[in-house]
């Protein structure tokens, strides 16, 4: 898959860039929004969580789409600015599930070791 930049400004007010890049990739299915988020950290170079994809404009019968992404700076203006996707809530819930099995099972041995 090819990235390239189109559009890149900075917005203060709301502590995030807005960028707009084209994606063409090879045929078939278009890709994920969780994997268009990769490709924009990668080539940006920020962290994945700090991107939220808020746009793809396919474009019919061509390998291309328009992704238009916002970079936050933290964590807590995405999560206050944006509604997380259906993908990223799977994920975030996964590893709150993993979190708490692995607080019961030290509870658990620490009951077991008194």
């Amino acid at each position: 898959m090819e990235i390239e930049i189109q559009k890149q400004t900075e917005v203060p007010l709301l502590n995030r860039q807005r960028v707009s890049v084209m994606v063409t990739y090879d045929g078939g299915a278009t890709p994920s929004i969780l994997q268009f988020k990769d490709l924009v950290a990668l080539k940006l170079k920020v962290n994945k969580d700090l991107i939220a994809i808020r746009h793809v404009y396919q474009s019919y019968g061509f390998p291309k789409a328009k992704v238009i992404a916002h970079i936050y700076k933290t964590r807590d203006e995405l999560l206050r600015l944006e509604k997380l996707k259906k993908g990223e809530r799977k994920l975030a819930e996964a590893a709150k599930k993993v979190v708490e099995e692995k607080a019961k099972a030290e509870a658990a041995t620490k009951k077991g070791a008194e």
